[in-house]
């Protein structure tokens, strides 16, 4: 969290939740313009900096100021970052509308299900922020210990993340049951690092995980839905964000699990590629060759034969 009480989360997050955040802590001016671009966000796309100033009682200088607040790189990068965000918001729309339907055949579900995962994925690339997975690959190479937190669909994927950094000798921890994760939390070291997954970002026993974790001093990320500013992102120092591809109430995650397992997929394979000599002797060393069955069986039945001679 941020001495001025804003998440330091906020400049990693969308647009117009860096809006929302910001609010509280904005200037009068500031205020005003937040306020005309929440009331007509697509109105301000086709707005010049002079229009958006005299409609929100400013100046273009401080509509600029403003805009590189936001992490932009002035109006115009204001209005591109506006565009994107709502394209993003429309491919998310489009992904969760994707239901199957009972009357599809198997051939259908199945383009469905290969429909919405690939998609799940292509607005996740379009969403995660270079610089914060950047941040949090490095994290995960200077802390003592990774506490990975999760339940649910969500705990398969903390449970993925383990075993991948475990395969390059980083210790990582991941529990199963909530009481042992609430301990975890509650025993984090300032040096440790916690990533909760969650993919709604409103799951109680989480948010008092990343709580927990954040009192005791130590960095937390976390990997959830895009657009969530009320649950788990506040309570964190970093977001991976995820696209929403499903709707809260389902009957069992499919895309957002694709999406996670994205994520985590992208985390490591940063981390590995700086620290990629280290990672490659480690992996060379715990590496091993299945043998074939048929040719195992072969040489069995060979020492046998010999033994019987």
């Amino acid at each position: 969290m941020r001495g001025d009480g804003r998440s330091t989360s906020m400049m990693t997050s969308g647009l117009l939740l860096r809006l929302k955040e910001q609010k509280p802590y904005a200037s009068p001016s500031e205020r005003n313009i937040i306020q005309f671009v929440q009331a007509d966000p697509q109105r301000v796309l086709s707005m010049s900096i002079r229009e958006l100033a005299e409609q929100t009682y400013t100046s273009p200088s401080a509509v600029v100021r403003f805009c590189r607040k936001l992490g932009c790189d002035g109006y115009k990068g204001f209005q591109r970052e506006l565009v994107y965000e709502f394209a993003a918001m429309q491919e998310r729309s489009d992904i969760a509308l994707r239901e199957i339907d009972p009357a599809d055949s198997v051939g259908e579900i199945v383009d469905k299900v290969v429909q919405g995962d690939v998609l799940s994925i292509e607005a996740t690339s379009r969403l995660l922020d270079i610089v914060t997975l950047s941040t949090c690959a490095d994290l995960i190479g200077s802390c003592r210990v990774v506490d990975v937190f999760g339940i649910g669909a969500s705990l398969l994927v903390a449970h993925d993340l383990e075993m991948k950094l475990t395969r390059v000798d980083k210790e990582c921890h991941v529990y199963d049951d909530w009481h042992n994760q609430w301990l975890c939390a509650r025993n984090m070291h300032a040096d440790d690092l916690a990533i909760v997954v969650s993919y709604s970002g409103f799951t109680d026993e989480m948010i008092e995980c990343a709580r927990c974790a954040h009192r005791r001093g130590a960095p937390v990320i976390a990997i959830t839905r895009m657009g969530n500013d009320a649950g788990l992102a506040r309570h964190v120092d970093y977001v991976l964000g995820i696209a929403a591809s499903e709707p809260l109430v389902r009957s069992g995650a499919m895309g957002s699990r694709m999406s996670q397992l994205f994520v985590v997929d992208a985390l490591y394979a940063v981390y590995v590629a700086r620290n990629y000599e280290q990672c490659a002797d480690i992996i060379t060393r715990n590496y091993t060759v299945k043998e074939d069955p048929e040719k195992r069986r072969g040489a069995a039945g060979l020492e046998r034969k010999s033994e019987d001679a």
